[in-house]
């Protein structure tokens, strides 16, 4: 699976809006596939992935603290894998956490992803049921 190229540039200081438009709009839109993830299950992985951002941003080491939660991120992965496993995410949620998890290597990567899922979850209110 390749990694996903959240910025225009190597510096990583200019993020590509497609992640926040188009992008965020048609993976919101490819999870109403069955079984169709709710919102509320929607919400508890971004309710995770935020906290996960209060530990970063209350830390004064923002690297050190990234070193300790990485692997919280790389859960959410299991956590995915089990949802689906209880039918309640569609093979496309779990396809779509598990190559922005893999494509999590630093700080600026995470943040990136926090917006990228900030926009899903926007998206979603036009395509998904309570």
């Amino acid at each position: 699976m390749s990694k996903i190229e959240y910025y225009k540039d190597k510096a990583k200081q200019e993020l590509n809006p497609i992640w926040v438009d188009s992008r965020a709009e048609e993976t919101a839109r490819s999870f109403t596939e069955r079984p169709e993830i709710k919102t509320s299950q929607l919400r508890k992985f971004y309710a995770d992935v935020k906290s996960l951002e209060r530990q970063l941003l209350d830390a004064r080491d923002e690297q050190a603290a990234f070193c300790r939660i990485l692997p919280m991120i790389k859960l959410l992965k299991a956590k995915s894998e089990y949802a689906l496993k209880r039918k309640v995410v569609p093979e496309s949620f779990k396809t779509w956490l598990w190559k922005n998890v893999d494509s999590i290597e630093d700080v600026c990567d995470f943040k990136a992803f926090l917006l990228h899922f900030e926009a899903v979850v926007g998206f979603s209110a036009r395509y998904l049921k309570d």
